[in-house]
């Protein structure tokens, strides 16, 4: 080593590579006392999850050595190479990527290999990783702890805000008969006055109810478009934590990472109950079944607790809801065991947070506007609503055991 330092320092251009050089030597020291270090402890040992707990940090801190050494080497072994992310381009991979031939597979594979190595699913999963260490709890309670937090952070201030502008569209729709009442004087005046034709006059008129109800808008600040904020934010979260929980099963997106082994060693034990390991699926369709009933719940409640009519695009969408939620169920059942528990834990929360802001007292304490279509009593009104169709359901059951069809006898 010391000969090889001595002639690279003899020339002054390759200051650089004395560097590297000596980086690269003190590295491959430091882990082959790492690697003497794991193979001098007992292997009973290296098989429980405290040694990768107790001895996480220290792993973490080689990883890193290592990682930035390998890029460091690569650069000075192979200099006429482009470095792209973790991998490296040659003069000869360029003309092999101009006769490449794109399909929909390597679109749909490519898509997920960008969306698995996106900035959010990275930190969303490091964080998990760093609150299970921190916390020194199992992974199937940091799932659960990770998701009620970030539900808590995200979409239930959503969800205010959202309650907030439907409950001011609400209150400047009230004002609106008075002002259409005076645009029908106002438009009847001109009329007579300027000589309109009926064609011209109908034309005025919404153009002057358009900018009336424009300005209420604009003075309460709620634009319709707003109504769909919980939306925006509650499903790019769901793909977000859906897509780092199946790095972590898939150790991904690096396999041969030691972080990346770790936590799927821990997965494989970090179950409860029925699903001790959460890598694999839940055969007892607990879990599955469960989601199916929990967003059939919350695709009801919502139902129920409408005061009018719905429309028909309503009766549409709550159609469409109910049969996605049913369609959950056998998606659920072909994902890991962990993946599942966060939908239900996902799901659960939402039903929780749709009956909590239904009380008109957590309105009022959050700054939601009373408005008259607002339930006095939500859960005797939801409980009344549900009994009532279930006395119809069984009513309609038992009148077609009364009456069997006729038998065809000769």
């Amino acid at each position: 080593m010391r000969e090889s330092c001595k002639q690279i320092s003899s020339n002054p251009n390759h200051s650089h590579s004395l560097r590297i050089h000596t980086l690269y030597t003190s590295t491959n020291i430091s882990c082959s006392k790492f690697s003497l270090r794991l193979s001098t402890t007992p292997s009973s040992f290296l098989a429980s999850p405290s040694f990768f707990v107790t001895n996480s940090s220290a792993t973490m801190s080689y990883l890193r050595t290592i990682r930035t050494i390998g890029h460091t080497s690569a650069f000075a072994r192979h200099p006429h190479r482009t470095v792209v992310g973790r991998s490296t381009i040659t003069p000869g991979h360029l003309q092999v990527v101009s006769q490449r031939h794109f399909s929909y597979e390597a679109t749909v594979a490519g898509f997920w290999q960008t969306l698995s190595q996106s900035a959010p699913v990275a930190y969303v999963q490091q964080g998990m990783i760093n609150l299970h260490d921190l916390t020194g709890l199992p992974w199937w309670a940091t799932v659960i702890l990770t998701t009620v937090g970030l539900r808590t952070l995200v979409t239930l201030p959503l969800a205010v805000y959202q309650n907030k502008i439907l409950a001011r569209l609400e209150q400047i729709s009230l004002e609106m008969p008075e002002l259409i009442k005076e645009l029908k004087a106002e438009t009847a005046y001109a009329m007579k006055k300027f000589n309109w034709t009926e064609k011209e006059a109908r034309i005025m008129y919404n153009h002057s109810l358009k900018k009336q109800w424009n300005n209420l808008i604009v003075r309460e600040n709620c634009h319709p478009a707003k109504t769909m904020v919980l939306l925006w934010g509650q499903i790019p979260l769901w793909i977000v934590q859906s897509v780092a929980i199946r790095n972590l099963v898939s150790m991904l997106p690096d396999p041969t990472a030691i972080e990346a082994q770790i936590a799927y060693t821990e997965l494989t034990l970090g179950g409860f109950g029925w699903i001790p390991n959460l890598t694999e699926l839940d055969h007892s369709l607990i879990f599955p079944v469960a989601l199916g009933v929990i967003n059939l719940s919350i695709i009801e409640i919502q139902a129920a607790s409408r005061t009018k009519l719905p429309s028909k695009l309503q009766t549409i969408f709550t159609n469409l809801f109910r049969g996605l939620s049913i369609l959950m169920v056998p998606i659920a059942a072909s994902v890991p065991s962990c993946l599942c528990l966060y939908w239900v834990t996902s799901s659960a929360y939402g039903l929780g947070q749709n009956l909590l802001l239904l009380s008109p007292r957590v309105r009022r304490t959050v700054g939601i506007p009373a408005v008259p279509s607002e339930l006095t009593h939500p859960y005797q009104h939801i409980r009344s609503t549900f009994a009532a169709k279930l006395g119809a359901l069984s009513g309609r059951l038992g009148s077609n055991n009364q009456h069997p069809p006729p038998s065809t006898k000769a």
